[in-house]
């Protein structure tokens, strides 16, 4: 049934329309809010359809059916990319959590003890800083907060199970009925069809460069962090590089989390020289390196500074949590792209640049 306005007589204020603007800005508002918590799964799922949509085309020439196409390109991606990071993402939790419960447990201090009594240079560093603290107080209350964050993010919960199951759901009507609905946004949004093509190319864009500099950076702190252990002759340096480097993908913890331990243990066994190169390349060049790299090398190929980008991915991050990696820099792309849009009307009053 389609619903026709009369237009208004006279010159009075269209009370009508603007109490349809409200309560259409309302709704939306609330539909907003509704699906706040469900952020991580909308975006992984539209992230995973953007990168491995390639994967899908090349299915769905083969396949025509384009729910079977759909499914077998799920099973895929569950396959090579949800399956291994789940396995990965528990094994890692669980070794932290182990640490952890050996830190609240005493076994950890009694460790750090021993060291302390073979090291008297450090002992004697540190008797000052706690001769009035309860270092067993402390190091329980800060490994306890350590263990509840890393169980809540690495650990299987059902949020975290949740959050998969919708994203896979979403994944799979994002393959099957993509032209439906960018048929569907095209209609709602009031962009003709060069500035709608131009909008959701430069998104597409900014989520792939976005997911895949993310690991090409990562990648790079893994190898300058492999090549720093390696030079300083300490034993499993390409297992070390290879933990800085998934590490690093997650900005919750970041490469340190891999190179100073290592840096504290050459310390405790009277490495101070090596301990001190560590701790300058790991805090200078391996740390350093997501910041830098990492916005100029997204931020160019998406044609933003490097100071727009850097900030959309802190702004990002502290307001949507890891999902602001990829929402960040689609909100400033989006913005930047409307903003030209906005400028080429003004300028000549029909179309995007």
């Amino acid at each position: 049934m389609d619903i026709h306005y009369e237009p208004t007589e006279g010159s009075g204020f269209d009370w009508k329309t603007l109490t349809l603007f409200l309560i259409t800005v309302g709704i939306v508002v609330v539909c907003a809010l509704m699906l706040r918590p469900l952020v991580p799964a909308i975006t992984g799922a539209v992230v995973l359809a953007i990168v491995t949509q390639r994967a899908y085309q090349w299915i769905a020439s083969r396949q025509r059916n384009a729910t079977l196409a759909a499914a077998f390109t799920l099973i895929l991606v569950i396959l090579c990319i949800i399956t291994p990071a789940i396995f990965l993402a528990r094994n890692l939790g669980h070794h932290l959590l182990a640490v952890m419960h050996s830190v609240q447990n005493g076994t950890a201090e009694q460790a750090f003890h021993t060291f302390l009594n073979r090291s008297p240079h450090i002992a004697a560093a540190l008797h000052y800083s706690t001769h009035n603290v309860n270092l067993r107080q402390a190091i329980e209350k800060g490994a306890g907060v350590v263990a509840a964050k890393s169980a809540r993010f690495l650990g299987g919960s059902l949020t975290t199970a949740a959050q998969i199951i919708i994203m896979l759901f979403l994944l799979f009507f994002l393959y099957r009925d993509r032209d439906r609905g960018l048929s569907a946004l095209r209609s709602i949004l009031p962009f003709n069809d060069d500035e709608m093509d131009y909008l959701l190319s430069r998104i597409a864009e900014t989520i792939r460069v976005t997911v895949l500099g993310r690991f090409v950076v990562a990648g790079a702190q893994g190898v300058v962090a492999g090549i720093t252990f390696a030079s300083l002759g300490i034993s499993g340096a390409s297992v070390l590089g290879i933990m800085t480097g998934i590490f690093a993908v997650v900005p919750s913890f970041g490469a340190f989390v891999v190179w100073l331990p290592v840096s504290i243990y050459l310390a405790a066994t009277d490495h101070w020289i090596r301990a001190v190169v560590l701790v300058s390349i790991g805090a200078l060049i391996i740390s350093t390196l997501d910041n830098v790299l990492y916005p100029i090398l997204v931020g160019t190929r998406l044609r933003l500074h490097t100071v727009p980008m850097f900030l959309s991915i802190l702004g990002g991050v502290w307001l949507f949590g890891i999902s602001g990696l990829v929402i960040g820099p689609v909100v400033f792309t989006l913005t930047e792209s409307l903003l030209m849009n906005w400028s080429a009307k003004a300028r000549a009053g029909t179309t995007a640049p």
